[in-house]
């Protein structure tokens, strides 16, 4: 058997609150935000881009988001769940809360060590096998004629035409209409003398030129605690540039159920979830075409794992059905969609990003992924796969059959209601 591990003035608990906010100052980094009288010490900390420890996602479950107040009459009392979580020794040392802990005056906090969100060590390499390289990006370079008095075809047909007939088909490509938007000027301002960029049957660019020698894509795995990507050049399979980063929404919780939880709560807290990964996204792939020396715009195709929360976030689909039984998720099939319709900006905003289809409400397109990356299901050996992560899912079979299961490894190991659980996180 195989196996692979892969803020006007008011008063708030009598204390009066001037019209311009109140500063807030965070400790050992000096990061300062200003704040609404009321706002809680883990907003401010989010608002600051300050990272807290925060495993149950503010809802005062896990009591990992420790802080050090020492003015204890800038900020709210200490609450009854504090009490609980808390030791009395703690509180005599002005341990607070920052979920709990409401923000009265200005005040200055210490994040202590135990509380800090740490440089986790990212695995951006692994075992790859050998696969035809047959991407659906292709490009054809075509010379044109120009068009004359007695020669007035539309500069559409003359083009689909002429890729048609290098390709030796007849008829059948489509093409996105941002394309023909600026097709008269790239024509006219390369000499017509241009390089069509086809996805599948899509003229989805038309470049200035020969560039058939420029096509790169980028595959995205979205893990509950981390994102990573390739950057892969098309015509040689290779992978030319990484890039990887911490998921931004670890802010609103450590573990799929808390951001299930808080996207629930409204199509803002949503939004604002899909807005952080494509952030993270346009960041890590920025950074790898730059480091590469790849004009984004030559990035034609994207392919995005995750599983099947992150999926939802990444898409902006409402979650919360995943969490609540019978756990269905909103698609199960694979979906193509424009970049720029995801504001994915740093790569073609006409190019195609593809998702992996998922198997069940909590097992997503990542399992999906790695049984292709092993190639257990061309197997006749059964194999056991094993993806542990914040998520880990459990794959077992063969080419005639495979089950599957998952189950939450980062807050067994790590958080709510373990009082020594600890993240894997670089040492200091």
């Amino acid at each position: 058997m195989k196996i692979y591990i892969g803020v006007c003035a008011y008063k708030i608990c009598g204390v009066a609150v001037g019209l311009s906010g109140l500063s807030v100052t965070f400790e050992p980094d000096g990061k300062k935000v200003m704040v609404k009288a009321g706002t809680n010490i883990l907003q401010a900390a989010k608002e600051a881009g300050v990272g807290i420890r925060s495993e149950c996602g503010g809802k005062g479950v896990c009591g990992k988001c420790k802080v050090i107040i020492k003015s204890a009459d800038a900020v709210s009392k200490v609450s009854s769940v504090e009490e609980k979580l808390l030791s009395k020794h703690e509180i005599e040392e002005c341990y607070r809360l920052s979920c709990q802990t409401r923000i009265l005056k200005n005040v200055v906090v210490m994040v202590p060590l135990e509380s800090r969100v740490e440089t986790r060590k990212i695995e951006l390499y692994g075992i790859e096998r050998e696969v035809e390289i047959n991407p659906l990006v292709r490009k054809v370079h075509v010379k044109l004629e120009k068009p004359t008095l007695s020669d007035v075809k539309p500069d559409l047909e003359r083009l689909l035409e002429a890729v048609e007939e290098q390709l030796e088909i007849k008829g059948g490509l489509e093409f996105d209409f941002n394309v023909l938007r600026e097709l008269p000027e790239t024509l006219r301002s390369s000499n017509w003398d241009v390089t069509v960029v086809l996805w599948n049957n899509r003229l989805i660019s038309v470049e200035s030129g020969d560039t058939t020698n420029e096509m790169f894509g980028v595959a995205v795995d979205i893990g509950t605690s981390k994102i990573v990507c390739h950057l892969v050049d098309l015509k040689s399979g290779k992978t030319i540039a990484v890039g990887s980063i911490e998921n931004p929404q670890v802010l609103y919780g450590e573990d799929v159920i808390s951001r299930i939880t808080y996207a629930s709560n409204g199509v803002l807290n949503l939004n604002s979830l899909q807005r952080l990964v494509i952030e993270g996204i346009n960041k890590i792939l920025g950074e790898a075409c730059q480091n590469a020396g790849i004009d984004p715009n030559r990035v034609y195709e994207a392919v995005v794992v995750g599983n099947t929360a992150m999926h939802h976030l990444f898409l902006g689909i409402q979650p919360k059905y995943l969490a609540l039984s019978p756990y269905t998720p909103a698609v199960k099939r694979s979906i193509s969609i424009a970049a720029r319709n995801l504001n994915i900006g740093n790569m073609n905003t006409n190019g195609v990003v593809t998702i992996l289809p998922i198997i069940a409400g909590f097992v997503g397109a990542d399992a999906v992924a790695d049984i292709l990356a092993t190639g257990m299901h061309e197997s006749e050996d059964n194999t056991l796969l094993v993806d542990i992560g914040t998520n880990t899912e459990i794959v077992v079979g063969n080419k005639e059959n495979m089950i599957c299961c998952s189950c939450a490894s980062g807050p067994a190991f790590e958080g709510v209601h373990i009082k020594d659980g600890m993240k894997a996180v670089l040492a200091q």
